[in-house]
């Protein structure tokens, strides 16, 4: 002891000492077995734990039985992961896209799980072109539930799950880049006969909608762009990573649930790579290959698409404009009446 210590470091050293030796003592006292004590521990009657000294092969094989019995249930949860929730696929990933629907005249059908509500439209719902809803990074259409309901009361709502989201399996190959989810909602749509159809595509599934425009114009008789993202204002994952967690705070805890679900089964590293690659194309080429109306959306409490942003994606296209609802980035998730009536207004006017 350094007789120079002054009297308060040596009482806190020894208030520290006394806490770390206390954790220790409860930390043998656990039921672990033997191979996850640490090497040499005995626990004598009375509850006292003592360190016996070990020779270096028995000090080698206990440190190799401990690594073993925390690394197989690690690995039994690895192995559960890939084979049950990830689910890769060795067929077409296409035909096997789940997907929610909503239509005023027919209930849920094959792969659904919306159930049918009446219809509140005074137009009859035959006469409306449907509406495809696709998500964003990460989530599946259940991120969508509230504007799906809302749309389906007049007219057909359909909101697929991604390849590799929600309830899709998984390419064995890998993940589809932009670019390819944008050719697979839109083989998706021909094998279910949809379109064309108004396109409301959500944050990242902006800008899949968008691919869907440029590759089968044909499919596509207007775009809603909902709090998309591509801002060259804010190109690194780093930055929009840290404005999701922000915007996390303002959304409702229904979407938390959903948000947590849907981005375990999604994988991190699946979403930090699609993000980067997503957030290289920065701003898509539309004005002058997009030959449909474009309509961007942006909640009034959105942290992640700017209104600048929004502005300048709209006037980029011959036949742009934006709007604000009242809501954060997941606006979709609790579609609020004013989010429903602009995307229903974009439905008409494709009928006419």
């Amino acid at each position: 002891m350094d007789p120079l210590e002054p009297d308060a470091a040596r009482a806190q050293r020894r208030v520290l000492g006394r806490a770390v030796r206390a954790v220790r003592s409860a930390l043998v006292r656990l039921p672990l077995p033997d191979a996850a004590r640490l090497p040499g521990t005995v626990v004598l009657p009375g509850g006292r734990s003592v360190r016996l000294p070990l020779t270096r092969r028995a000090r080698r094989r206990a440190l190799v039985r401990r690594a073993a019995a925390a690394a197989l249930p690690l690995a039994s949860l690895a192995a559960s992961y890939l084979v049950v929730v990830r689910r890769p696929s060795g067929g077409d990933v296409v035909a096997r896209m789940t997907h929610r629907e909503v239509s005023p005249t027919a209930g849920a059908g094959s792969g659904t799980d919306v159930p049918r509500l009446p219809s509140s439209s005074g137009t009859p719902a035959g006469s409306l072109p449907p509406v495809v809803l696709v998500h964003g990074l990460g989530m599946s259409s259940r991120s969508m539930e509230g504007l799906v309901r809302g749309l389906g009361r007049s007219t057909r709502a359909l909101a697929p799950d991604l390849p590799g989201y929600g309830r899709s399996p998984q390419p064995r190959f890998g993940m589809l880049d932009v670019e390819q989810l944008g050719d697979a909602v839109a083989t998706w749509m021909r094998a279910h006969d949809v379109g064309p159809a108004v396109l409301v595509g959500h944050s990242l599934g902006a800008q899949v909608a968008g691919e869907v425009a440029l590759r089968a114009p044909d499919l596509v008789l207007r775009l809603v762009a909902v709090a998309p993202t591509g801002d060259p204002a804010r190109p690194r994952v780093r930055e929009l990573a840290g404005r999701l967690a922000q915007d996390a705070l303002r959304e409702s805890p229904g979407l938390w649930v959903v948000a947590t679900v849907d981005y375990v089964r999604a994988g991190p590293g699946q979403m930090v790579a699609l993000m980067r690659r997503a957030l290289q194309r920065a701003r898509q080429e539309l004005d002058d290959r997009l030959a449909v109306p474009l309509l961007v959306v942006r909640g009034d409490r959105d942290p992640v698409c700017r209104a600048g942003w929004c502005e300048d994606l709209a006037s980029s296209v011959p036949d742009g404009r934006c709007a604000v609802v009242p809501g954060a980035h997941g606006v979709t998730y609790d579609a609020p009446p004013e989010l429903v009536d602009l995307v229903l207004a974009e439905v008409r006017a494709a009928a006419r």
